[in-house]
């Protein structure tokens, strides 16, 4: 009776606790319905490898294009309880991991400090004390309107895209809901672009 109010106590204490050293986040999209876009366009982190990594007001989210599907989320309610109120998020140049810290942090200073580190393939958060070396840039464009590189890119787009070898990525969306964000892949040279749902 002893060990079974032991091992309850326990259970308790490890189980209802977001906070854990190594805490698996789950990918939950039961929200995408009924959310807007916001101020402004959800924007590209990383792009390469069939994956595709955006923040916005979903938080990060990670799309593969191979399968269509969304297989990774950090969104803002998962992420307070590691004392992250404000997320500001970036991505290793291999794409494997997501460094995530508080971006009101970083207003008393130049300098951003992360705390938390995302593991894409276990989908595993922890923190971290050691500041990553280097992190991965997509390219700034002006936004809205035509660009002459960029064929495919008007009005409704996000501010950055990804270039690739022979092509490049961005996001769009025809409304102001969530549930209308694509993904748009396009060859720079002849041939289709391919579009994708990202919450169909």
């Amino acid at each position: 009776m002893k060990f079974l109010s032991v091992a309850i106590s326990l259970l308790l204490l490890f189980g209802c606790s977001s906070n854990i050293e190594g805490a698996e986040l789950a990918v939950d999209l039961s929200d995408i319905e009924q959310m807007n876009i916001g101020a402004e366009m959800p924007r590209l982190l990383y792009a390469a490898n069939n994956i595709v990594v955006m923040q916005g007001t979903f938080g990060v989210v990670v799309f593969n294009m191979k399968d269509t599907v969304v297989t990774n989320r950090i969104s803002y309610e998962q992420i307070k309880s590691y004392g992250i109120t404000m997320m500001m998020a970036a991505v290793s140049p291999d794409g494997t991991t997501i460094f995530i810290g508080n971006d009101n942090l970083s207003m008393s200073s130049n300098e951003f400090i992360y705390t938390h580190q995302y593991d894409i393939r276990t989908r595993l958060i922890k923190e971290t004390t050691q500041q990553p070396s280097n992190l991965y840039s997509p390219k700034t464009i002006e936004q809205p309107g035509f660009h002459k590189q960029y064929d495919d890119i008007e009005y409704g787009t996000s501010h950055n895209v990804v270039e690739l070898d022979h092509s490049y990525i961005y996001l769009r969306s025809s409304s102001w809901e969530m549930k209308d964000l694509q993904i748009v892949h396009c060859p720079f040279e002849e041939g289709e672009s391919k579009v994708f749902d990202v919450f169909e």
